[in-house]
């Protein structure tokens, strides 16, 4: 067996040329097998702009519920969507219209839950800025959202062509 292994290994040190086929192929490889678990790469002219500096006001997250419909999750899509979530979550200056503001963009049991919540008791008042801290293999994802209270991770859910909010925790960090 060790023979045959020996054999195999010396085979394309035998020649510069087998030697290059050999490097070759595996660098094919690798990138067959890159391109297979990451999708193909995006061109230059498929790349979106950077986002505009924020308005004043927050936006209403339902504005992110006429997102364009894709095949896969969209990071800086879920970003937004959780930013503008905590926004709206921490507006306590429209009390009869804060759980409906908040319900086109959650999940039905996330839903039910901030039905039991006094938003008058969230301490937050805004939210300043928001990053993705645990991908999950894309169809789930932590966003942590930076606001004037501190820290809320926001739990966010692929549905096929949108994201739904599933969960928000305040004070704590999804972990990366």
């Amino acid at each position: 067996m060790r023979e045959q292994i020996r054999t195999v290994l010396r085979w394309p040190l035998y020649s510069p040329r087998r030697l290059a086929a050999v490097l070759v192929a595996v660098v094919v490889l690798l990138c067959v097998i890159n391109a297979v678990n990451h999708g193909t790469p995006k061109k230059a002219t498929d790349a979106k702009p950077a986002p505009s500096a924020p308005a004043p006001s927050s936006p209403s997250p339902s504005s992110s519920a006429s997102v364009a419909p894709s095949a896969s999750p969209d990071m800086d899509t879920a970003v937004d969507l959780s930013r503008q979530f905590v926004a709206a979550w921490a507006s306590h200056d429209k009390k009869a219209s804060w759980l409906t503001e908040l319900k086109p963009v959650c999940t039905e049991r996330l839903a039910a839950k901030l039905g039991t919540v006094d938003p008058s008791r969230i301490k937050a008042t805004k939210a300043l800025r928001a990053r993705v801290t645990d991908t999950g293999g894309g169809a789930l994802t932590s966003a942590a959202v930076e606001t004037d209270a501190g820290p809320v991770t926001v739990g966010l859910m692929w549905m096929g062509d949108h994201w739904l909010v599933r969960d928000i925790e305040p004070g704590a960090q999804a972990a990366r």
